[in-house]
């Protein structure tokens, strides 16, 4: 598990340097550029989809790690390779950077209201450290963020060539390390399959595409990319906020996150057809 743990985390890193690498000056500052596009994609991943959760669990009579997982989910900023789902779906490069960074900034904000939110109607206390929220985004966000950057900053002759080879080695290493967890970790997700799990997780995860292409606007593009951004959710930040600070997350949770992934890489594969119909014709 430390290898395959390894693989992913390098294959992430490269997605993300290879994403830095090809961002310009600007690009971050979403809120300033596209503040109505920040609003309503704050709306749907932050609004939106954490009230859908949050009426789930209280109304099913989930597992409780599966219910911590999928408030966890709900309040956790976008998958750092998401950004090549957005681009499939038509996301243009500067909103896909500044949506991956504006998400992580806001996560900070809204992972304390959260938790207190949870802790005074669920009655679950939690000893999660902050730091180890911040500790994640920033190895697997704002570093290799910077990385790519700089690079591109640096040398700017080698930079294209550089990009090209983080994206093709990040996402082979994805690909290998996402195929190793369901081999190595079948049995953890085949174990919370049932109670009801599946069902729930499939209707958020098409309830969170329905919230953000509803609030996506009249801009086909922008559509698909807050769709895909509301349910592709940081797995790591999930695991720590729904194991606590620092503990071993129990297999309940581990399965949970991974059904989560596998559910909504899934679900939303006939969602991003129509979209490439879409914005094709």
């Amino acid at each position: 598990m430390a290898i395959l743990t390894l693989i992913l985390l390098t294959g992430v890193l490269l997605l993300v340097v290879a994403i830095g690498i090809g961002a310009r000056p600007g690009w971050a500052l979403l809120l300033q550029r596209r503040p109505w596009l920040a609003l309503r994609a704050m709306g749907s991943m932050y609004v939106g989809m954490p009230a859908f959760v949050l009426l789930l669990v209280w109304i099913l009579p989930l597992q409780r790690p599966v219910s911590a997982v999928l408030l966890s989910l709900a309040i956790s900023p976008v998958l750092p390779p998401w950004g090549r789902k957005a681009a499939v779906v038509g996301g243009r490069n500067n909103d896909i950077i500044g949506l991956q960074l504006l998400s992580s900034g806001i996560a900070l904000l809204v992972i304390p209201l959260m938790l207190l939110l949870v802790e005074h109607v669920f009655s679950i206390q939690t000893t999660l450290d902050p730091l180890a929220v911040e500790l994640v985004l920033l190895v697997t966000v704002a570093a290799p963020l910077a990385l790519g950057m700089g690079t591109a900053r640096w040398a700017p002759q080698a930079a294209p060539r550089l990009a090209a080879l983080a994206d093709r080695v990040g996402g082979i290493l994805l690909l290998l390390g996402g195929l190793l967890l369901i081999v190595l970790r079948g049995p953890t997700i085949l174990g919370v399959i049932g109670q009801g799990t599946l069902g729930a997780i499939t209707a958020v995860v098409i309830a969170g595409l329905l919230i953000g292409h509803a609030l996506g606007g009249p801009d086909p593009r922008t559509r698909g990319v807050l769709a895909s951004a509301t349910i592709y959710r940081h797995p790591a930040i999930a695991l720590v906020l729904a194991s606590g600070s620092g503990m071993q997350p129990e297999d309940g949770v581990i399965g949970t996150v991974l059904l989560y992934m596998l559910v909504s890489l899934l679900v939303s594969i006939p969602y991003e057809r129509w979209r490439r119909r879409v914005i094709g014709a």
